[in-house]
């Protein structure tokens, strides 16, 4: 997974920028996505990787198995849930 800001000529909020895997492409038209991790911090940024990532996996796996509503629902329960743990 790579972590980067955006504009690699200025210092700012770090991003998860990661390619979509090929199985979700049905239900995810970016080729790749940007996942801002709310911090400047790059050990910050390291330690919320993992968690981030496998939550944009859950979402899809929920949008592949025909559950888009549900899908929906959980991902922004999941999002609000990581939020209130500190990973805004």
């Amino acid at each position: 997974m790579a972590i980067t800001t955006r504009d690699k000529s200025v210092k700012g909020t770090l991003y998860l920028y990661k390619r979509v895997p090929k199985r979700y492409a049905s239900v995810e038209p970016r080729k790749f996505v940007w996942i801002s991790l709310h911090t400047d911090s790059p050990s910050v940024a390291r330690t919320k990787e993992a968690a981030t990532w496998e939550h944009m996996i859950a979402a899809w796996e929920a949008k592949l198995a025909g559950d888009s509503t549900d899908a929906d629902q959980r991902f922004a329960a999941a999002r609000d849930l990581a939020e209130a743990r500190g990973f805004r």
